[in-house]
């Protein structure tokens, strides 16, 4: 049997994935990865020399990743089990939500917030991302606790606090702030289930019949729960100056202000992601600002 080259395993790969509607950047930037990460062949490597043909057992581990990726529609991310976010790599699994590069804007916003010694909470860190990102970013000058309801999604933190050497407390499994009991901090973070599932139809397969729905989904079909939730439970655990920042749907931000503002916040600021649609939201309960 002949096998395939470099060259024609790519082109099959890429061709697969624009049947899936994937863009063309998309689908080329997952060939890309499937062929580094399973064969090691880099971009450059292949385009000098993708000549060189694969061995039997190759074709056959690559159909399987294929099939596994284009009929079963699982994304490549679990299948790898790794997923880019802020510079950083991260494992993941079915038991997290895959890092999207619009929650980076949360950490940009948070960064600019926190100054040496502040404590921060991260509520439904999921696979550690943001908790973690911010720790990798600041070392030990600030102190990040993270909490979860999912015990398997904080296995998962745990592993990439290890993989990426960096410090974050992770707290037991519990209903949002129960773990943290009275504690007070300076900035809280979240991105919560805010997806409507009325919306469902509309996901792709990849995210539908793979991620987990409790990390997509508010209870009660009800996308505003959690930040009803946050804004009502969280002001107890801020301290006089907290600020609260979390990651909204588009078009989310004017309830999520009128939630904020019945609830006493002060100094609401919507930030847009860079396709121009409000993404982060954030308030302090003090319209002061905070002591240098």
């Amino acid at each position: 049997m002949t096998t395939p080259t470099h060259q024609e395993l790519y082109r099959h790969i890429r061709e697969s994935l624009l049947t899936l509607n994937a863009s063309p950047a998309q689908a080329e930037a997952e060939a890309l990865w499937i062929l580094q990460d399973q064969l090691g062949i880099t971009p450059e490597a292949l385009y000098r020399d993708g000549s060189q043909r694969l061995t039997e057992s190759e074709t056959a581990q690559l159909n399987d990743l294929l099939y596994q990726r284009t009929v079963k529609r699982i994304p490549l991310q679990y299948l790898l089990h790794e997923a880019s976010f802020f510079g950083l790599k991260f494992y993941v699994n079915p038991h997290v939500l895959i890092p999207r590069p619009e929650t980076e804007l949360l950490v940009e916003q948070a960064l600019l917030c926190l100054k040496p010694g502040m404590r921060v909470l991260d509520v439904g860190t999921g696979p550690g991302t943001i908790a973690l990102s911010l720790a990798h970013q600041l070392s030990n000058a600030v102190t990040i606790t993270a909490v979860d309801c999912s015990p398997e999604a904080l296995l998962v933190a745990k592993i990439n606090q290890k993989k990426l050497g960096v410090t974050v407390r992770l707290m037991p499994a519990g209903d949002l702030f129960a773990p943290i009991g009275h504690e007070s901090f300076d900035l809280i973070v979240s991105n919560p289930p805010y997806i409507d599932p009325q919306l469902k139809p509309s996901l792709s397969p990849e995210v539908l019949n793979h991620e987990p729905h409790t990390a997509l989904f508010p209870p009660h079909e009800d996308a505003y729960y959690f930040y009803q939730r946050l804004a009502a439970e969280g002001k107890n655990h801020l301290t006089s100056h907290g600020k609260i920042i979390m990651e909204c749907g588009a078009g989310m931000s004017p309830s999520i202000g009128q939630i904020l503002m019945i609830h006493g916040y002060k100094n609401i600021e919507i930030i847009r992601d860079y396709a121009g649609l409000d993404r982060v939201i954030m308030a302090s309960l003090s319209a002061e600002a905070a002591p240098a």
